[in-house]
């Protein structure tokens, strides 16, 4: 009876945390079946769109800002 108790337990836990994790507004982008090198692709994307958006940011502030004739 305690190892029947013990498993309805841990069906519900995983259960309930594969709930949340679907239900979230902000889910992990990482997928259980990805491979560490598409893992370390989309990693590598990321990280070059930070970078040019924060480039492109820092154009916009060193730009002077045009006046209208």
């Amino acid at each position: 009876m305690g190892n029947t108790a013990f498993f309805a337990v841990l069906i519900v836990l995983i259960i309930g945390i594969l709930y949340v994790m679907k239900s979230s507004d902000n889910p992990p982008e990482t997928n259980i079946n990805q491979t560490p090198k598409e893992y370390i692709e989309m990693v590598e994307k990321r990280k070059a769109e930070r970078i040019s958006e924060e480039k492109a940011r820092a154009q916009e502030q060193q730009s002077p800002p045009q006046t209208q004739r």
